[in-house]
């Protein structure tokens, strides 16, 4: 099983069922109480489909639903175990003879191993609770709980139509019946900020639910938020700031409480905003490798050994050789303290050898970095003060030193920077192996963030690299030392003939952006 930074669905279903269960999607079409006759109204950001899943839309009967959604599982995820999930509007919106009929008819459809209902808080009537009871004692029960916000404000302005002591009565209620709850929590909805759904995740895990589903704010066509959306744009996070929103509550999460969802998708015909670059699983991955950067335990191998690129981070010269000769001299940076305060930009940090090194130097004058990693782990287990101080605070100071230490993607740190520099460090390891840190997007950004009169020095020759600098406006120079190898470039004109690795939305996966570079040569 693999090792995720928390508690997954996957996981928890081998836990709990011995095997894993796929969902199958139903629309009873019981409509939402929060909706007029018509179908107009309901919440703000839900469309008048009630999000009904994409493989059943074409669907003319609940049993021909179900009938393609496990065609569908079968084909796409060889699936076999199956759970019965009543998705769209509100699964318990009706009487309570109907749902019995319903979820009987339904059971008999196919060999299901759990149902999953998709309700409301405030349709969750005793008589509802008592029935399900008894259906618990056939089959395992689990009801997805539409909590979203715990903010009572944000639900009067989301026209949710109940407020948050309705939602907290209703897991008080399911779970004195016995009932598990997943909860649902949206990430960003207009007006709310860390704060509020900081609280809402707290307030479920002090209520002890079963599970939770967090995903970001959708703003779907033709619905009221579309509208508000339309006439005063709010705040839609991409994918790296929802990561970092998402990454600080999965850590409020104990261990024993799964995380069903983190993320969702919405048909790009359907969707106005947010519109990602980075694929729903890409997404994935991407949330579980800055996890495990940042929290996860360092490599604590002294010879800077790479087991993922099969390589060393640093020249056989050592560590120390390539940040002098390379870093610190070719870029004149103890010349630059001698007149004035300077600003360095590390990119790459790693063990923080290319900055420990320029903070030893002698100086009249101060020396302000910021340092960038994605790679925060690698500071707890390093025999350092200095880097165990950036690990528990992410600064340093002294008397003429200063550090500050930026944990995140590098494309996306960089892009939240709003300061000049006068000397840059980049240090991709192994720039062919690792080209989101050298294509010529990440150059334009370094050229927009370097001072006229400042240099970038870069560990590596690469002919690849050159070309991307001279297209994003910097002419460079190739440095030899012994097995040290690296560039020093200047703003200014240079053209190189080739084709630079390219990621022109800053979000491509190392392999994508080496196939789409491929693409571009042919």
């Amino acid at each position: 099983m693999s090792q995720l930074p928390y508690y997954s669905y996957r996981n928890y279903m081998m836990d709990t069922y011995g095997k894993v269960l796929y969902s199958i999607p139903i629309d009873l079409d019981l409509g939402c109480p929060n909706r007029k006759s018509d179908g107009s109204g309901g919440c703000t950001f839900c469309p008048q489909n009630g999000a009904r899943s994409a493989q059943s839309l074409d669907a003319k009967s609940i049993e021909e639903q179900i009938h393609k959604s496990v065609a569908f599982a079968k084909r796409r995820y060889k699936a076999e175990h199956f759970m019965l999930y009543i998705q769209a509007y509100t699964g318990t919106f009706t009487t309570l003879s109907q749902q019995k009929e319903t979820y009987s008819k339904l059971l008999k459809f196919h060999d299901f191993d759990a149902i999953s209902i998709g309700t409301r808080p405030d349709c969750l009537s005793d008589e509802t609770l008592k029935y399900l009871q008894e259906l618990n004692k056939e089959i395992d029960v689990i009801v997805d709980l539409g909590v979203q916000t715990l903010n009572d404000e944000t639900l009067k302005k989301i026209n949710r139509g109940h407020d948050s002591k309705c939602s907290l009565e209703a897991i008080q209620k399911l779970q004195s019946y016995g009932i598990k709850i997943f909860a649902h929590v949206i990430v960003g909805l207009p007006n709310e900020n860390r704060c509020d759904w900081e609280h809402t995740v707290k307030k479920l895990v002090t209520c002890k639910v079963d599970g939770i589903k967090i995903h970001n704010l959708h703003v779907i066509k033709n619905t009221q938020l579309h509208d508000e959306y339309t006439k005063r744009k709010f705040k839609i996070f991409d994918e790296y700031e929802y990561a970092e929103e998402l990454i600080y509550l999965l850590r409020l999460i104990p261990s024993n409480i799964p995380i069903i969802r983190i993320a969702t998708d919405t048909p790009n015909k359907d969707l106005i905003a947010p519109l990602w670059y980075m694929e729903k699983g890409q997404f994935g991955e991407y949330i579980v490798q800055a996890m495990q950067y940042r929290y996860g335990k360092a490599d604590t191998n002294r010879e800077f050994w790479s087991e993922k690129y099969k390589d060393f981070y640093y020249p056989r010269s050592g560590a120390k050789a390539q940040a002098k000769k390379l870093f610190i001299d070719k870029s004149d940076l103890q010349k630059r303290l001698t007149c004035k305060d300077v600003k360095l930009l590390d990119i790459g940090f790693g063990y923080g050898i290319n900055s420990l090194e320029a903070i030893k130097l002698k100086k009249k004058n101060s020396l302000h970095v910021k340092a960038l990693d994605q790679d925060r782990s690698i500071l707890k287990e390093a025999d350092n003060p200095l880097l165990h101080a950036l690990y528990e605070k992410s600064y340093y100071s002294d008397e003429n030193n200063s550090l500050e230490f930026i944990v995140g993607d590098i494309r996306y740190s960089l892009r939240k920077l709003d300061e000049k520099f006068d000397v840059i460090f980049l240090d991709p390891f192994s720039e062919d192996k690792n080209p989101s840190m050298v294509s010529i997007e990440v150059f334009k950004i370094l050229h927009d963030l370097l001072h006229e009169d400042g240099v970038l020095v870069c560990s590596t020759s690469l002919h690849t690299v050159r070309v991307a600098l001279s297209q994003a406006g910097f002419k460079s120079q190739i440095v030899t030392l012994k097995d040290i190898k690296g560039l020093v470039a200047t703003k200014g004109y240079e053209h190189i003939e080739g084709v630079p690795y390219s990621d022109p939305y800053l979000v491509y996966t190392d392999k994508q952006i080496a196939k789409y570079r491929e693409h571009l040569k042919a």
